[in-house]
């Protein structure tokens, strides 16, 4: 998704370069990914480790846990 909005990018800037007479595109200046991550509403960054390894846990514990309201 990166390489399609940056190449979108490129080709609206070309034809905002270019002047044309009707509804040209305008871009905004390009602004670094921790000021939209920073922005109200906005997503997380990805974690350094999206995806943990699993763990097997006996049932009987999670049985346990659940009924306590603990996670694990």
């Amino acid at each position: 998704m990166d390489t399609l909005a940056t190449q979108m990018d490129d080709v609206l800037g070309r034809l905002e370069r270019a002047g044309m007479k009707n509804c040209p595109p305008k871009l905004n200046e390009v602004k670094d990914a921790k000021f939209w991550f920073d922005a109200p509403g906005a997503p997380k960054p990805k974690l350094a480790n999206e995806k943990p390894k699993g763990e097997t846990v006996p049932y009987e514990q999670l049985l346990q846990a659940w009924k306590e309201g603990r996670e694990k």
